[in-house]
């Protein structure tokens, strides 16, 4: 699916669609856990999703070469975030991962920015992240020390992704930094618990990995950059904060995860703390005069967790 061709559907129905997507895509992979387990899994998603998005971008392999020293980071920062997300799913809610997993990108938020008001959102989110992490069901500290160490390594994807996005063209960036995560990945996963692989290559789970793939991310990556080619900045703020409540609500609806009212409470909380950093960015953003468009697909770490586009 490229962006151009997804016409004039409205820009914030692209964008809410491809959140549901990548929840979605998040759910079945929990799912798929029961044969491959979280390591098997992340294993088959970053080289299913390398392999489909170097089909698409063609990158050149020079690229690699030339930009290593920044690739290289960027792929491994990718992989852990996603065997340490997957991690904190087999143990957690989808949702609560998701809300913990904002905790990294808050504070870089709160300290590279000036303003007071800022530091004021982050500490909405921390009385969150308190509060959700007090809560019955939470008291399993792998699981937690998973979703933080996801939100640390995002912390990390989103500037390095800043950098990737501006030195190399195209979605070659992007594909390319799947790549390495891919490659690093396969010494990785055995160490973590993977299945044999009989089990992994069943076109069951050939299938069902192929799935997650396309779900979070040809799908998400190619509707969030048709998005955001049309949508305001202060818009696309606005509901990228919603991604914890549609991660609990997919939970909810798939998975059987009910969330307690002083859970949701909790992610409400650090929804507004998103809310009003990224709404506070975006002002400032328009002020100083409008950002380019990148060419390549953003990553949904830069755009959704801070309000920032490539």
């Amino acid at each position: 699916m490229r962006p151009y061709t997804l016409g004039t559907a409205p820009a914030p129905l692209l964008l809410l669609t491809g959140m549901v997507s990548l929840q979605f895509g998040s759910a079945f992979a929990k799912r798929l856990f029961e044969e491959t387990g979280p390591a098997g899994a992340t294993l088959l998603r970053l080289l299913i999703a390398a392999t489909l998005l170097c089909l698409f971008s063609r990158p050149a392999p020079r690229l690699l070469r030339t930009h290593g020293r920044l690739l290289l980071p960027y792929g491994a920062v990718f992989a852990v975030m996603q065997f340490s997300f997957y991690e904190a799913t087999s143990r957690l809610p989808l949702g609560v991962v998701v809300t913990l997993e904002f905790s990294g990108p808050l504070l870089l938020a709160a300290v590279t920015s000036p303003r007071a008001r800022d530091r004021a959102w982050v500490a909405l989110a921390g009385i969150g992240l308190l509060v959700l992490g007090g809560t019955k069901g939470m008291d399993d500290p792998v699981g937690l020390a998973a979703s933080l160490l996801t939100g640390a390594a995002l912390t990390g994807y989103i500037l390095l992704g800043a950098r990737v996005g501006r030195a190399v063209p195209g979605g070659s960036g992007l594909a390319l930094g799947l790549t390495v995560a891919a490659v690093l990945a396969l010494p990785t996963a055995p160490a973590l618990g993977l299945p044999p692989m009989d089990v992994l290559l069943t076109p069951g789970v050939l299938g069902a990995a192929l799935a997650v793939a396309v779900l979070t991310t040809v799908v998400p990556f190619s509707l969030e950059f048709a998005a955001l080619r049309r949508m305001p900045p202060r818009v696309f703020a606005v509901l990228s904060t919603v991604e914890p409540v549609i991660a609990a609500l997919v939970g909810q609806a798939l998975l059987g995860e009910l969330l307690t009212w002083i859970q949701w409470a909790a992610v409400l909380c650090v929804v507004g703390a998103a809310l009003g950093t990224g709404l506070a960015a975006s002002a400032t953003a328009e002020r100083t005069g409008p950002l380019p468009v990148s060419p390549a697909p953003s990553d949904r770490s830069s755009s959704r967790k801070n309000g920032v586009h490539q």
